[in-house]
């Protein structure tokens, strides 16, 4: 069972409240949930498995990861606050997943809570619920006081048992890694669901990008597991590196069969890399490597800076791995002139040595906002200032006084906006072709110098540029601004 929903609508709350865990005080705007987690719970002898989604927009490709290794979805929408972006993200990757949901409208305690206005909003995402005349179930709840957790668990029995999920207990182990990351004690771990089978310790298991003997099996409690099971949330020890999230995980019957496996894998990847490589742009770049705490968070953050505009500056990624900041990792940096951002991760004590020596440049985040701001302010300081054209007004010639090489005095009427002495104009005769250009260089009325002039006056300017002023042309006055180059 995946939850899904939009950032602060009470996804991670109601996993708590169904636990029967404290409502967690309010988390900042930044500091959400960043790691996909499974929790498992059972009822009157039915368990069910929760994969709880991080909410933010970041996270939209760990939302359609969850989404593909669930058998249902509930849909969290805030009661107070209706559908926002993300609950229209999770609607389309439920759709994509084919897969039967329960809209739960969170957040009923509030007093601008309102249940049927939220559920007409869902109504114009093609969602119908049952009380809209749909098949869609829904309920009102309240994850804060407990309200209508027990009915939703009634529901999601019901549509499981409609369903008739049924697996294999007898096939070899197959599943989705839904979260990995690198423990100082223990090594590379990873989360898993399995779709079918049973997963025990010392079998060989083996993904699209590493492989490893299991050497433990704990459950989402941290208690150790002799077998893990279909649809049961496992934490497997023993992987060689960190596989990635989303990654198809099975079993091999030796380590050279593992091992093979990854090696055609890989070598289809590097192909695509040397391709890329060929492929890159002679444009604007910057640099990065990144280092976080975790794949999902590692993935995440791929995806948010892909997701930047790049049509004036190009990001490239020279390396983006789980761990530490590493030795290499400032010797790349300094020589490829990259910055190093690091998720949630700290340098090791060689690569802390080694800082203090170069110039490589290490940011650090804990909020993916800041590191998102972060970046796209080190793309457009790359950028040149962006001259603007900003037009003040227009001018119809009325008489010309004298004709100079490249200066002319000439009178007129103000016909729009605003005319002022040093701005720049552009001559344009009747048929309103572009004549000439030039800057205004004194303004006069009544024989008096003045600054500037407004519609409907009369004034004398001194013309100096290219291009003959001739009467009945149109003077457009405009000054050019410097401005900061914006991606």
């Amino acid at each position: 069972m995946v939850v899904m929903g939009h950032i602060d609508h009470g996804k991670t709350s109601l996993l708590l409240a169904i636990r029967k865990l404290k409502v967690p005080s309010g988390k900042p705007g930044g500091a959400i949930t960043q790691h996909v987690g499974a929790y498992e719970i059972e009822k009157d002898g039915r368990k069910i498995t929760f994969i709880d989604t991080p909410g933010h927009e970041a996270f939209s490709l760990m939302r359609s990861r969850g989404a593909k290794v669930a058998d249902l979805a509930v849909l969290v929408v805030a009661s107070d606050e209706g559908v926002k972006q993300q609950t229209k993200e999770a609607i389309t990757h439920i759709k994509q997943a084919q897969i039967p949901f329960v809209v739960a409208l969170n957040k009923i305690d509030k007093p601008s809570s309102d249940p049927q206005r939220v559920m007409r909003e869902v109504a114009k995402e093609d969602v119908l619920t049952e009380s809209m005349g749909g098949k869609v179930p829904a309920v009102s709840l309240s994850a804060a006081t407990g309200k209508g957790i027990e009915e939703l668990l009634e529901i999601i029995f019901l549509v499981a048992e409609m369903e008739n999920l049924q697996t294999n207990l007898e096939d070899s182990a197959k599943g989705v890694v839904i979260e990995s990351f690198l423990d100082a004690k223990r090594g590379a771990t990873a989360t898993l669901i399995l779709s079918q089978g049973r997963l025990k310790p010392r079998q060989i298991v083996g993904t699209e990008s590493t492989f490893g003997k299991v050497k433990s099996l704990q459950d989402f409690q941290g208690k150790t597991l002799k077998e893990a099971q279909p649809s049961q949330p496992v934490l497997v020890l023993g992987f060689e590196t960190p596989p990635n999230v989303g990654d198809q995980i099975r079993v091999f019957a030796s380590i050279e069969e593992a091992k093979a496996g990854l090696r055609a894998t890989l070598e289809k990847a590097k192909k695509v890399q040397i391709a890329r490589t060929i492929q890159e742009s002679e444009e604007k770049q910057l640099n990065l490597v990144l280092k976080a705490d975790a794949l999902g968070s590692l993935e995440a953050v791929e995806e948010v800076l892909k997701n930047l505009p790049q049509e004036k500056v190009g990001l490239k990624i020279l390396r983006s791995e789980v761990g530490q900041i590493s030795e290499t990792d400032v010797k790349l940096a300094s020589h490829t002139k990259a910055v190093i951002l690091a998720f949630r991760v700290k340098e090791n004590a060689t690569a802390k040595a080694l800082l203090q020596r170069t110039k490589a440049k290490v940011l650090r985040f804990d909020v993916i906002y800041d590191l998102v701001e972060e970046v796209r302010k080190l793309m457009e300081k790359t950028l040149k200032p962006e001259i603007v054209k900003v037009t003040l007004g227009k001018m119809k010639v009325l008489v010309v006084f004298t004709t100079e090489k490249n200066r002319q005095i000439v009178g007129g009427r103000i016909t729009e906006g605003q005319v002022k002495k040093g701005a720049q104009l552009e001559v344009l005769s009747r048929e309103k072709e572009l004549k000439g250009k030039g800057k205004i260089i004194n303004l006069q009325k009544n024989k008096k110098d003045i600054a500037q002039a407004s519609k409907g006056e009369e004034v004398g300017i001194l013309y100096e540029g290219q291009g003959t002023i001739e009467v009945g042309d149109i003077l457009a006055i405009y000054v050019e601004e410097r401005t900061k180059a914006e991606l």
